[in-house]
């Protein structure tokens, strides 16, 4: 697409349909066209690009490489553009249709977004939260940098100068064991723990890795003989064998409630680590995003407060950044 000259903008409203429902009918139902006014646009837009974009499969419509080299561009641009004119209207999120992008790369995320769904639901009906819950979110900063995600809740905050960095409530760690397990009990030592077998984490690059995450526990687990991608995993693993397992606190209670699993702290100093929203302040005079900003704290805070974290004071409230 060379040039603007003479295209309708309104077949980007169908390619970007077409590329996330890869449907003409859906596509057509999500703009209220009918099938074969979609088709026609499709038509219109491979006229334009001169590449057929979407090839028919037996799974739907499939983006060709241009399609998806231009995708991420078109998205930005529908996107900035129904901010830009739902801002001069100014939000109000009983009636948005706006779209949020927010990543979680917590053990916990898929937990968390089911909860920042539902309350979104309850006050914003037409709002579409959209998450991302890779543990190794690595692109984040730059994402946020060109408006593609609107947030992140991270174990790392940002560094830039350029990004806000709210701390949130505090998780740690402790060690699970299923129960039954022969030789685990609350409050092992450093010597109990020492005869024991561990499945543990891929661990993240140093540079994306809190501080608290290394030491005695550590070396103790760099011999494991079982790895496993996500936190998740672990439970899995200890609910079937002897080994024992590293969990955050936020599972802790899940872990002994839901699966009867034996829960004891790491020994010697409790292992605190803080939890932050992070976005860019490219983002602080939009109405939208401060209703976001404002919701993620409020349902995540309460969510860690059920989990025993502590009930997350105030103070962890306040912008590290601002």
């Amino acid at each position: 697409m060379a040039t603007l000259k003479g295209l309708d903008l309104n077949l980007l409203l169908v390619f970007d349909a077409l590329h996330e429902t890869r449907s003409v009918s859906r596509a057509g139902e999500r703009l209220g066209l009918s099938q074969s006014a979609t088709s026609h646009a499709l038509a219109r837009l491979r006229d334009a690009c001169r590449d057929e974009l979407f090839v028919r499969t037996p799974t739907g419509m499939t983006p060709t490489p241009v399609a998806n080299r231009i995708f991420p561009e078109i998205r930005v641009a529908l996107e900035t553009l129904r901010n830009s004119i739902e801002e001069a209207r100014g939000f109000d999120p009983a009636t948005s249709t706006r779209s949020f992008e927010i990543a979680i790369p917590h053990p916990m995320g898929p937990d968390y977004a089911l909860i920042l769904q539902d309350a979104a639901q309850r006050e914003a009906p037409g709002v579409r939260l959209r998450f991302d819950t890779r543990t190794l979110a690595d692109d984040a900063p730059d994402l946020m940098r060109d408006g593609r995600l609107d947030l992140a809740v991270d174990w790392i905050p940002a560094t830039d100068d350029r990004f806000v960095n709210r701390r949130l409530f505090e998780d740690g760690l402790v060690i699970a064991a299923r129960r039954g397990h022969p030789r685990a009990f609350a409050g092992m030592g450093w010597k109990d723990l020492a005869q024991e077998q561990f499945v543990r984490c891929h661990r993240r690059a140093p540079e994306r890795r809190p501080r608290a995450l290394q030491g005695r526990l550590w070396e103790m687990m760099a011999e494991s003989r079982l790895t496993v991608s996500e936190y998740l995993e672990v439970p899995y693993v200890i609910s079937r064998t002897d080994y024992l397992g590293v969990l955050p606190r936020s599972m802790a209670r899940i872990a002994s409630e839901k699966f009867g699993m034996v829960i004891s702290e790491v020994p010697g100093r409790p292992i605190r680590i803080p939890i932050w929203q992070v976005w860019h302040e490219a983002r602080r005079r939009d109405a939208g995003h401060a209703w976001l900003r404002t919701l993620v704290p409020r349902e995540m805070v309460a969510a860690a407060r059920e989990a025993g974290l502590g009930g997350a004071p105030a103070e962890m409230l306040a912008p590290a950044t601002e």
